[in-house]
């Protein structure tokens, strides 16, 4: 939380306002708000949307959504990490370079023939996004069988049981992005 203090005592600053003003305006404590400044307290998600509104910002900017947070924001195909033992012949490429702000995990899924995410059917928080980049694979959810081919996307929430497998006869790759990150 410490970026978010950082953003909201720049932004402040920048339009002249001090301190105790702008705690003023927020109805808080001008000791909560300088916590909040220094990453020592976080503020609750109503309260960050006053502190935006008022700063005439969004929560996206003050959580650092709109700036690179380092020099990595580029991952290049050879510098991508393969995460290789999650399934029997399952490799998943992740497509971003670590950032702990970050609010969704582009990953690229690549399935031998035959591949599956395993015998029993997982959930999780969160929400996925699927597109099937080449090949053709089947995504189960609850009871409920989809049979995707390159081309194809579908969208669920994570904590539905769900479960893959590989149906082309030869390799599948799909865009998967998951949100909240977990890699």
């Amino acid at each position: 939380m410490k970026i978010v203090g950082v953003n909201i005592k720049r932004l402040r600053e920048g339009k002249n306002i001090t301190l105790r003003e702008l705690a003023r305006k927020l109805n808080i404590s001008a000791s909560f708000l300088s916590q909040i400044e220094t990453g020592k307290a976080s503020p609750s998600l109503v309260t960050l949307k006053n502190i935006a509104d008022s700063l005439q910002a969004t929560v996206g900017s003050l959580i650092g959504e709109d700036q690179p947070q380092d020099d990595n924001i580029v991952v290049r195909e050879n510098e991508r990490k393969v995460l290789e033992h999650v399934g029997e012949g399952v490799k998943i490429n992740l497509l971003t370079s670590p950032n702990p702000n970050k609010q969704m995990e582009p990953l690229l899924f690549k399935l031998d023939e035959k591949a599956s995410s395993g015998s029993s059917m997982y959930k999780h928080y969160g929400q996925e996004f699927i597109l099937v980049l080449k090949g053709a694979m089947e995504m189960t959810l609850n009871d409920t069988k989809y049979h995707l081919k390159k081309g194809d996307s579908i969208y669920f929430n994570s904590s539905v049981s769900h479960s893959f497998n590989n149906i082309h006869k030869g390799a599948t790759e799909a865009l998967w992005v998951v949100t909240p990150p977990t890699f």
